[in-house]
């Protein structure tokens, strides 16, 4: 079974984990996956295409961003051969700070993002759950 289909089966009132704790472990998984599938679907573009990604990024997160930050961060540190070299292919202003302290885990928006999603989803399993026993 799918990571993401186990969410939609209804969660069980004993459980021990604290709230958010089995979701940002999903969001862990998600993302080595969205890292991987970037690879597999990147992996023939030129510089100036991740360049231009890696700056939409930073337009989405607000500043520019630790590799950590962005799917696909490994890669692009790969392939402009250090984080701050594929930075400096389209920003010329001070990162020193971000790259050495990035934010934590849960604080980065790619996974603020997945939290949200897969915590919607939840919301949704757990009413039609509800619904069905209602019915």
């Amino acid at each position: 079974m799918h990571d993401e289909e186990q969410l939609l089966q209804p969660r069980q009132p004993n459980q021990t984990d604290e709230p958010g704790k089995q979701t940002l472990e999903l969001a862990r998984r998600i993302i080595a996956r969205k890292n991987t599938q970037f690879i597999l679907d990147h992996q023939n573009d030129t510089l100036e295409q991740l360049s231009a990604y890696l700056k939409a990024c930073m337009e989405d997160i607000g500043h520019p961003p630790a590799r950590v930050e962005v799917i696909g961060g490994d890669f692009l540190e790969y392939r402009f051969e250090s984080w701050p070299k594929a930075l400096r292919s389209f920003y010329s202003g001070s990162v020193s700070a971000n790259l050495k302290n990035p934010p934590p885990f849960a604080n980065r928006k790619i996974v603020r993002d997945l939290y949200a999603a897969l915590d919607s989803q939840l919301q949704r399993a757990d009413a039609a759950c509800t619904k069905e026993v209602r019915a």
